[in-house]
């Protein structure tokens, strides 16, 4: 109608200036303008044709002026310049109808190297200034729209409504259980990410610091990313909702290294590119009740995920088999769930979520096929090729096991959350949150530092306890977790860099965002390791089975696995002890807004974040110190983020950081060289392992220093300037060739339109 009353005026004025039979012309068609006119206008909102999205253009060097020796050939990535254009092209013929295309373009300013560096970027002499194809989201060899390239069509029709997506990465969620990313680490205001959404400085603070946002959108984000069609139907009649989903098992691809055909494994994003295959199908479907009762939603989901069989004739996947005797098989997986979600009384919020696990196994049997051969004035000889058939193999289920999950909210009194968790042994759910990684077709029997509370996980059971009272000026959140494994389990153990794993992770060649729980040694020119690691499972794994030890990545996150063997002769047989281990945490998230002190009313927020965790192998509800009784790891964590308002444009953080882990029964392999065998020290025990490798004690006495400030600019309406800098440090108390020290700049600006 706003349109279409500046028309008609117009429309009058020229025909008052008219001549007389070019009026009554005008006036025959009068009726049929005010119809074209109202044709275009579909709402006061509506556009034809839009466009939106960001321009981000980053810089960062990470200078280690004390290396540690094995990280000399992992240095080209610790200085870069790169870019990322991001497009939304919308199109609206209709009022209900909407279609789109997300499109992303990574580049960089280095140009194109006409040599040898272009394919071997770390031969030169100064590997921290040579461009590498690993960079994040990135594949520098060309430009091209990467992952996130997607498109879809939303339709809308009286009582029902839905949308369909299209691309490389669609963003679902369906119950706890089944499809969902649990995000418990806090969203650090000193981190700006990549992939933060448009707002001002004032907003990004008080979200992150001032007033954090606790749940919800982007602070935890509970999607899962798949590649495919996903169809999401948001009304339908009676107050239900549906989703379906048809995708490739991204990130668990059972045959070749991660998916890949054409690049060999190269563990990076230039697979984006094309010449990805993954080999199978994953199916999801969700439908639901809403508005039960109150706002209670009863929900019925199913996830399922079946490989190729073909795989099985793959060298990478079946020569694991062969070096360990066994016969290949391939796992699919299947999940069912029963969730209920919503307010059950005013104060009481209540999330259910009942599943069932269970495997459509397939075993492939070995077959002889005999090949009589005629050779002159010889015997006949008989010639026997060994390999499997998919002529003989038996498909059987496994017994479903059931899963339990409930989290409780009460604001009868100050906010109090429970948690609570069930999952035994071989519940194994790809795409859950009890999917404590993103690697998600390998099963590990392993054990994580803050299990229950961080990261959830097959073979356990416990409940943790947050309470958030609310005050004017701060915070200060509570939480107590205690849980324990269901059954024994390998002593094998598992612990996150926090402080300062993501900046050694980003550093290295093999950092990549989308395939995680990479060795982190995997990037490496020379092949050498870049840490000196300690000994994890010592008896041969199938492929991402293998638990060496040593550093791995995740998406974001660093990691250190290592075995807790209880002396030397449990090495000698590789034979890993077992026990039902205790996980025990504590964590305070505390702010306080001192600002009134100064008489201003600019926010100067004094906030700091510590846990204290614990793994051990008996009853242990405080992890207080490495000297308890059975104590397999100790760690202690503070970061403490002061931020400040200085203008409404212009915010400042400081960054203070300490970090230490404690584990006494780890060991690593040592060369034994000449003048070493002649005085053998008493840590060495003079063991010989298989094909003459020696071992030697070395317990884990680990920490981390951070030391930081940085500031994000509003420079003009809808562009920022984030620029960070940190002093960090790494020290190995006990192996001291793994002691770094480094200085790690990042700058970033981002426009949006």
């Amino acid at each position: 109608m706003h349109k279409l009353i500046p028309s008609i005026l117009f429309s009058v004025v020229a025909l008052s200036a008219a001549p007389a039979d070019e009026l009554a012309k005008s006036e025959a068609r009068l009726d049929s303008l005010s119809d074209y006119v109202t044709s275009t206008v579909m709402g006061k909102d509506d556009k034809p044709v839009s466009a939106s999205g960001d321009v981000a253009i980053r810089v960062k060097n990470f200078y280690y002026d004390k290396v540690a020796p094995l990280q000399i050939s992992d240095k080209a990535r610790t200085t870069a310049a790169e870019a990322m254009f991001s497009g939304v092209l919308s199109a609206t013929p209709t009022s209900d109808v909407n279609l789109w295309t997300t499109l992303v373009f990574p580049f960089d300013f280095s140009g194109y190297f006409q040599n040898i560096l272009a394919k071997a970027p770390n031969s030169g002499p100064y590997n921290q200034l040579d461009r590498v194809p690993f960079e994040h989201s990135t594949d520098f060899w060309g430009t091209g729209a990467i992952e996130n390239m997607t498109a879809g069509i939303d339709m809308r029709a009286g009582a029902f409504a839905g949308m369909l997506k299209a691309g490389g990465v669609l963003w679902a969620s369906q119950s706890p259980l089944t499809m969902w990313e649990r995000e418990t680490a806090p969203r650090f205001l000193s981190q700006y990410e990549l992939f933060e959404e448009e707002k001002t400085v004032s907003t990004y603070y008080k979200e992150k610091s001032f007033r954090p946002v606790k749940e919800g959108g982007r602070a935890f984000w509970t999607n899962r990313s798949f590649g495919g069609l996903l169809l999401d139907i948001y009304t339908m009649p009676g107050d239900m909702v549906a989703q379906f989903m048809l995708s490739q098992p991204n990130d668990m691809d059972a045959g070749t290294r991660d998916g890949l055909r054409m690049y060999g494994g190269q563990p990076g994003e230039i697979e984006m590119t094309g010449g990805i295959d993954l080999r199978g199908l994953v199916y999801a479907g969700r439908i639901a009740k809403q508005k039960l009762f109150n706002d209670v939603t009863l929900g019925v989901n199913y996830v399922g995920v079946q490989f190729d069989q073909d795989i099985v004739y793959e060298p990478e996947f079946l020569d694991g088999f062969k070096l360990l005797k066994k016969d290949p098989y391939l796992v699919d997986n299947h999940i069912v769930s029963l969730d209920m979600k919503g307010n059950i009384a005013p104060n009481l919020f209540a999330f259910v979520d009942m599943a069932l696990a269970f495997d459509d196994s397939t075993k492939f049997y070995k077959c002889q096929d005999t090949v009589t051969v005629k050779r002159a004035n010889l015997a006949d000889t008989i010639r026997v090729d060994q390999r499997w058939s998919e002529d003989t193999y038996s498909r059987q289920y496994s017994t479903p096991e059931p899963g339990f999950y409930a989290k409780i909210q009460s604001k009868h009194w100050e906010p109090i959350t429970l948690e609570m968790i069930y999952l035994p042994k071989n519940f194994f759910s790809p795409y859950g949150m009890t999917d404590n990684s993103r690697f998600r077709s390998w099963r590990k029997d392993e054990f994580y530092l803050g299990a229950g509370t961080f990261r959830y996980g097959p073979n356990l059971a416990g409940a943790n306890l947050k309470l958030e009272p609310v005050f004017n000026r701060g915070r200060f959140d509570v939480q107590y977790g205690l849980h324990s494994q269901l059954e024994k389990g390998q002593d094998e153990v598992l612990f996150n860099y926090r402080l300062n794993g993501r900046n050694m992770w980003e550093s290295s060649n093999s950092w990549t965002k989308f395939k995680p729980l990479m060795n982190m040694d995997s990037g490496n020119a020379d092949g050498a390791a870049r840490s000196v690691s300690r000994v994890g499972v010592l008896t041969p794994g199938i492929k991402f089975d293998r638990q060496r030890g040593g550093l791995y990545g995740g998406t974001w996150e660093m990691w250190e696995s290592f075995g807790a063997y209880e002396n030397v002769d449990q090495l000698k047989v590789s034979t890993l002890p077992e026990h039902q281990k205790w996980s025990a945490v504590l964590a305070i998230d505390a702010g306080y807004d001192i600002g009134n002190w100064f008489n201003t009313d600019r926010n100067i927020m004094m906030a700091v974040n510590a846990s204290m965790s614990g793994v051990s192998t008996s009853f242990t509800p405080l992890a207080y110190s490495s000297s308890q009784s059975d104590m397999l790891l100790w760690s202690l964590f503070v970061q403490s983020e002061p931020a400040i308002a200085l203008t409404p444009t212009l915010h400042a953080v400081g960054i203070f950081g300490f970090e230490t882990w404690r584990a006494q029964q780890a060991y690593r392999q040592v060369a034994l060289t000449l003048d070493r065998s002649l005085g053998l020290n008493n840590r060495l025990y003079g063991l010989v392992g298989a094909n003459g490798i020696y071992y030697e004690l070395s317990p884990i006495n680990n920490h981390q220093t951070a030391l930081g400030f940085g500031f994000d600019w509003d420079f003009a309406p809808r562009a920022g300037l984030h620029v960070r800098y940190k002093r960090a440090t790494h020290t190995d108390e006990t192996v001291s060739a793994n002691n770094w020290k480094a200085h790690i700049v990042t700058a970033e600006t981002k426009v949006w339109f």
